[in-house]
């Protein structure tokens, strides 16, 4: 569809048409009518009095006809109802990242916390290693000095 058909057709659907002279007579009868509930809707109503339907215009009727208002409630109920479930499979699905992400920390904090410990144990490990070999070697220096000394004394009364 072209636009200039479609905007042509938008000005025939919504050229102003002057009201017939018992109009207001009829409106407000109609009115009572509906509030009562005896009478179908006022768009059947013209269609059937005119004897045609207007096919070229009836995708604007049908358009139209979504915003009347008991459609318009339920559409609005509807939409709310999705959002609602949206937003809560949203929060949801972000409190279980939030979860997972605070184990994954937790995990993270004991594995350094066991790596530290290990490390510690190590180091511990090592020291008592050098301090073993340290009282080999000052050991074997005691000894070398006092059989130096045990010499010394020795040759000096030689």
């Amino acid at each position: 569809m072209s636009k200039n058909r479609f905007d042509d057709e938008l000005k025939h659907a919504l050229r102003r048409e002057e009201p017939s002279a018992d109009f207001t007579d009829r409106l407000l009868a109609r009115v009572a009518q509906e509030k009562e509930g005896f009478c179908e809707p006022a768009e059947e109503g013209r269609e059937r009095q005119n004897g045609r339907r207007d096919s070229r215009l009836s995708w604007l009727r049908q358009l139209g006809a979504l915003f009347t208002l008991p459609q318009l409630k339920w559409a609005t109920a509807g939409a709310l109802a999705t959002l609602l479930v949206v937003s809560a499979v949203g929060l949801y699905q972000h409190r279980q990242q939030q979860l997972e992400l605070q184990r994954q920390a937790e995990l993270s904090a004991q594995i350094s916390e066991a790596e530290g410990q290990r490390a510690k144990e190590q180091v511990m490990f090592a020291m008592r290693i050098a301090s073993a070999k340290l009282n080999v070697a000052q050991k074997k220096v005691r000894d070398t000095l006092q059989q130096d000394a045990g010499q010394s004394v020795g040759h000096q009364q030689n």
